[in-house]
């Protein structure tokens, strides 16, 4: 309000006239900004609408391609012997396998010390097998809980431990790697009595396997060993083995005396379970679009309290919805193995268009065809594309950024909003000039009524003058 006008001389409301005008003139943005709302309503129904169906794409991508499906579980018929896992490339089948020894870090433990006693200068040269020698200095009064510090934090691939029985202490060292080729090798140079083999000073901590061990030796270093399927003998340096059955990791747990307690069944076959978890998401991922398109095309008659969807009627809603359910229910190209629609693996529609899964079923087809199942879902020849190929296309299609139907649609009213936005601005600055107008012509009538007011006053006075002179 630029300037105030008061009605003190023509006795007009005039502020409640420039009101009233200015919110007459107002209604055609009034009647905008409730446009502008009726298309937010849409938008974000659509951005509903959009996030559901972006989860039912999600679920089919699972399911979509060989891979997706044909994944294998595997069984151990003894966990205390080892565990199994499995890879893509494992294959269904039986193996036998004997655990006959555990690999194991080579360890070492030195003499008693003193907890301050101190170790004696030089040079530690520490390498793990046929690695590369780390040198770590240590100073005169450095102690062995310096030293295992020191070897802590060289990356020599050596942890190292102090010990205390409550009188002395013992510095341990412990290979990080399993396999009898990891040996710990520790020599020194630079002790105080120039003799790097003797028991004193540093030297006190040589281990040169198989020439001076100084140190005593607590833990020999080991393969692992096992039998698989009658080949025996098979080594490897660690516990955790996946390069013997193709597809299988096999952790070792315990390697028992002898047999049968050292011998379990391994035991891989197709991950069903899996495949009905896949499926078990697609459908509550589907049932999820269909409550959503139920409320957001709900019809609430005359008689009813509540106000109908915001996309009833839609053309672009009803034509995703209607395409949907086309490729719910058409067939797919099942050959001859009685594999054709989602109902033939228990997957039926109910009367309110929901999915709804007959476990029993769907386990038998599961169980007994297979390849059939993941050649219905998986399916690529032209034509003849299975479930999840085609659900996976359409919905590409339909929730492609730029050419998909919902960014079209939302795109579109996106544009009307910002039309109707640059039409409100325009209307407002044309309506702040209508007002500065009407104040400026509201002053302006004050202004010639309180003039001709002065005028009145002034022609009384001299009225009333003339007539005093008379009498």
């Amino acid at each position: 309000m630029g300037i105030s006008v008061g009605g003190l001389m023509s006795g007009l409301e005039t502020e409640s006239i420039i009101t009233q005008i200015m919110t007459l003139q107002r209604k055609p943005i009034t009647q905008l900004q409730q446009r502008e709302a009726d298309y937010q309503v849409k938008l974000t129904a659509y951005g509903s609408l959009k996030g559901v169906l972006t989860d039912l794409r999600t679920s089919i991508k699972g399911m979509d391609s060989t891979s997706d499906l044909t994944a294998f579980s595997a069984t151990s018929g003894n966990e205390d012997l080892l565990t199994v896992s499995t890879s893509s490339s494992a294959h269904a089948g039986t193996h036998s396998v004997t655990v006959t020894q555990l690999a194991q870090a080579h360890k070492l433990k030195s003499d008693p010390f003193t907890a301050t006693e101190a170790v004696g200068e030089g040079v530690i040269n520490l390498k793990v097998g046929a690695g590369t020698a780390v040198e770590i200095d240590v100073d005169a009064d450095d102690t062995l809980a310096d030293v295992a510090k020191a070897i802590n934090g060289s990356g020599s691939g050596v942890t190292a431990t102090v010990l205390n029985d409550g009188t002395s202490s013992y510095l341990t060292l412990q290979a990080q790697n399993t396999g009898e080729d990891n040996v710990i090798n520790l020599t020194v140079s630079g002790d105080v009595d120039g003799n790097g083999t003797d028991k004193n000073g540093l030297s006190r901590l040589v281990y040169d396997r198989g020439v001076t061990e100084n140190l005593t030796q607590t833990q020999e270093m080991k393969n692992s060993i096992i039998d698989v399927d009658g080949v025996a003998g098979i080594e490897r340096s660690g516990n955790t083995i996946d390069d013997v059955i193709e597809g299988l990791t096999l952790t070792l747990k315990s390697a028992p005396a002898a047999a049968p307690e050292n011998t379990t069944e391994v035991t891989v076959a197709q991950d069903t379970s899996g495949v009905e978890t896949k499926i078990q998401a697609f459908v509550d991922a589907y049932n999820k679009v269909v409550d959503t398109f139920s409320g957001l095309q709900l019809y609430a008659g005359a008689d009813s309290d509540g106000e109908s969807g915001a996309l009833l009627g839609d053309p672009t809603a009803n034509g995703i919805r209607s395409r949907l359910g086309w490729v719910i229910g058409t067939s797919v190209a099942g050959g001859n193995s009685g594999l054709g629609r989602l109902s033939d693996l228990g997957i039926e529609t109910t009367d309110d268009g929901h999915l709804e899964i007959d476990l029993s079923k769907l386990d038998d087809v599961l169980q007994n065809q297979f390849d059939d199942v993941v050649e219905f879902f998986t399916s690529t020849d032209s034509g003849g594309e299975g479930f999840a190929v085609k659900m996976k296309d359409y919905l590409d299609d339909t929730l492609d950024s730029t050419k998909g139907d919902l960014a079209v649609r939302m795109g579109g009213i996106e544009k009307r909003i910002d039309r109707i936005d640059e039409q409100v601005l325009k209307i407002e600055d044309r309506l702040a000039l209508e007002e500065t107008r009407l104040r400026k012509q509201f002053q302006t009538l004050e202004t010639v009524l309180a003039g001709y007011q002065t005028t009145s006053d002034y022609l009384t006075q001299q009225l009333s003058n003339l007539s005093g002179a008379s009498g």
